[in-house]
């Protein structure tokens, strides 16, 4: 889902960005690159377990640079990418060369390649957005190949998150699409869910707090006691420590903004 997501940031970038000449749209990607990377180093340790291993910042980071490059691709061609990225899995499945993701979160930097249809399937949903909406015809057609996809590759490999398989990747990019559009249609609704637009503008602050304000305690709590990560808690319980941390960093976000106003 952030991977998703960080593609629909990017389709907005990007129009956002267009007009500007070559030389300051460079600059703000290398900026927008530099700030990801930065906090993928810094919070590696904790988030990768281990000093400048690939973490979900890090990872966003490198698709990012990737999705750029690709960016000025119709939907077809961005179909037949996926399909060759995929494809390409098989090949190491024959070759017996899965075992480089292994021992790795997330599947370690040889991983990062199999992740990229997520974000690029949100640039391409964030782009069929802009110019003609989310149930326009190129997404309609972009999530069922991404199905056909799904139902294709589940056959020859499981779902694995940690060794990046095409089947859980494809996974992903049905499940967070259409949260997304469930959460879409009801923003549109009698509701305004206006904290997670307010996420979704600043993601990269509510991944430094979550950090800072729920995950490094976590961690130093469990290094000195004789507990062990992951904690094995009711599902149940882990979303509801979920959405009560969203609304406490929420309310820690609004609270450095009024005092940076107030300054």
């Amino acid at each position: 889902m952030f991977l998703f997501a960080s593609g629909l940031s990017l389709s907005y970038f990007l129009q956002k960005k267009e007009k500007e000449n070559k030389k300051v749209f460079l600059r703000s990607v290398i900026e927008r690159f530099g700030k990801l990377a930065l906090v993928g180093v810094s919070l590696s340790i904790f988030s990768a377990y281990g000093f400048l291993k690939m973490d979900e910042v890090m990872l966003s980071a490198l698709l990012f640079i990737a999705c750029v490059a690709l960016s000025r691709l119709n939907w077809k061609k961005i179909l037949s990418i996926i399909f060759f990225i995929n494809f390409s899995y098989l090949a190491l499945i024959q070759l017996d060369q899965i075992t480089i993701f292994v021992g790795h979160y997330l599947g370690g930097y040889p991983a990062a390649l199999y992740y990229l249809p997520i974000m690029l399937v949100g640039l391409v949903i964030g782009k069929g957005i802009i110019t003609n909406g989310l149930w326009c015809k190129s997404n309609k057609i972009m999530m069922t190949m991404i199905f056909m996809y799904f139902l294709l590759f589940l056959i020859f490999i499981p779902l694995n998150k940690m060794t990046a398989t095409p089947s859980f990747i494809m996974l992903s990019i049905l499940f967070s699409f259409l949260i997304f559009a469930g959460i879409d249609k009801i923003n549109h609704s009698i509701y305004n869910l206006k904290i997670l637009e307010y996420i979704g503008r600043k993601p990269l602050r509510y991944w430094l707090m979550m950090y800072i304000v729920f995950l490094i305690p976590l961690w130093f709590y469990v290094e000195f006691s004789d507990k062990i990560l992951p904690l094995n808690i009711q599902w149940y319980f882990g979303i509801l420590i979920s959405l009560g941390l969203m609304i406490l960093l929420y309310a820690i976000s609004c609270l450095i903004e009024y005092i940076a106003i107030s300054k």
